[in-house]
């Protein structure tokens, strides 16, 4: 078997080109932006750029290119003396950080060469940097699905300034020799510059509730913080394990804690990519749940065909605790079939599909939607990615306002890299933390 070969995508050699009103993004204090999953890998620069130089003298650089949603935001990867075959790839992001995994040098050793970085718009001396992280025990090796980064509360300061500390953590299954509901948590801290390996379990008393029943597939991390530095590994077709990760120094991390997400519409078989159909936050304290699913009907045409037929999604919420006495309550409902088109000018901007005839059909008839992207301020918008077909380059960003059920906002959005419908983008609070630098509108473009 020969050496698999790497080859960047075209597009990921040609980030999007800013316009001229994109000058907004970098003027305005953004709350938070849509930020690709992938990073492009192209020479960049403005005032976000942050260097680091390898073990081997190699050069490297982040660049952030803020852009204002439902438009995409996006991070340039560039080194003028190594060689990157494979799309650097985002992990999670929290607050101020942006957690990458980066591969560096020959394209015959680009699985050996996956490493960890963050990313941090303000490191305590006012300029951003980039940090590398050591390998985490092995074998465990993380994606973004079961991988996230939190800011610690607890700061270390010296005549240099106030410098920053964040835990990063990654979650897997635990031995097979292991029961249900145990796990193995790495933690690396970045006070301690080391990764600590652990098994966690679920509380003894829903242990006993799901027994050998109990599933977990971690898809998605979130940060609640806290003092005792609370996260949720989120099975997002299943529930939310909350682990304290911020122990003193000796002491057990306590016993996993599980919540179940809401009972929502029914039931549908458990299978793919759940981040393409449901998406979960923190948002002012509450955690804020969204479940999307399409409509299908029976073609009249072509015998035993299924057609889109438009979609239903709908919003939960709950404090953001472990209690299951804080329960969750249903926000809000919108069904495409039902919402008010009429003489709405963005109507003309969302994409048209025509039926058998040729006659145009209503909005989102026959349309592939996926990814249903909550908003990270108080508004009650949910973000949805829109194509024609799932093959296709070219996709929409569609906002909906699920209190008033009607669309805010569509946005093109270049699809190259996510053909067949990928995890395309996460939001990020990240843009929020720019502008306590004083920088100016030039300082943010990227050119």
């Amino acid at each position: 078997m020969g050496t698999p070969r790497f080859r960047l995508l075209d597009a990921t050699l040609n980030p999007p080109v800013l316009a001229a009103d994109e000058e907004d993004a970098a003027s305005q204090a953004l709350p938070w932006v849509l930020l690709e999953v992938e990073a492009y890998v192209a020479k960049r620069e403005n005032a976000t750029t942050a260097f680091f130089e390898t073990w081997d003298r190699k050069q490297i650089q982040v660049t952030l290119c803020p852009r204002r949603p439902p438009r995409v935001s996006y991070l340039c990867v560039h080194s003028p003396d190594a060689e990157i075959h494979v799309e650097p790839k985002i992990l999670a992001t929290e607050d101020d950080l942006v957690l990458l995994r980066i591969a560096i040098g020959r394209q015959e050793d680009v699985t050996d060469n996956l490493e960890y970085y963050v990313y941090q718009a303000d490191d305590g001396s006012g300029r951003p940097a980039l940090t590398h992280l050591p390998q985490p025990p092995r074998p465990y090796r993380f994606d973004s699905s079961n991988m996230g980064i939190m800011r610690c509360r607890t700061d270390h300061c010296s005549d240099d300034g106030c410098r920053q500390e964040f835990v990063v953590a990654g979650l897997s299954d635990a031995p097979d020799d292991y029961p249900e509901g145990d796990f193995v948590l790495c933690l690396y801290k970045s006070k301690d510059k080391v990764w600590t390996k652990s098994i966690v379990s679920l509380d003894e008393q829903q242990r006993r509730q799901y027994g050998s029943g109990f599933d977990h597939d971690n898809t998605k991390m979130i940060a609640i913080g806290g003092d005792a530095g609370t996260m949720g590994f989120v099975d997002l077709w299943r529930g939310i394990l909350f682990c304290d990760v911020l122990q003193e120094e000796g002491e057990a991390i306590p016993p996993l804690r599980y919540v179940p997400l809401p009972v929502t519409r029914p039931k549908k078989k458990l299978s793919g990519e759940p981040r393409l159909c449901r998406d979960i936050a923190v948002v002012d304290g509450r955690l804020k749940y969204v479940e999307l699913q399409l409509h299908w009907k029976n073609s009249v045409v072509v015998r035993g065909a299924r057609l889109k037929d438009g979609w239903i999604a709908a919003t939960y919420s709950k404090a953001a605790t472990s209690s299951l006495e804080d329960t969750w309550s249903k926000d809000y409902e919108v069904d495409s079939n039902c919402m008010n088109f009429k003489n709405d000018p963005l109507t003309k901007l969302l994409p048209k599909m025509f039926n058998d005839e040729g006659i145009p059909l209503p909005p989102f008839k026959r349309l592939d939607v996926c990814q249903p992207t909550l908003s990270l301020d108080h508004h009650d918008n949910v973000y949805f990615m829109t194509k024609f077909e799932r093959q296709d380059a070219k996709a929409w960003v569609v906002v909906v306002d699920m209190k008033k059920k009607v669309p805010q906002a569509v946005c093109p959005f270049s699809a190259e890299r996510n053909t067949f419908i990928n995890f395309a983008y996460m939001h990020s609070r990240i843009s929020s933390h720019l502008y306590p630098l004083s920088l100016t509108t030039s300082q943010l473009m990227c050119y």
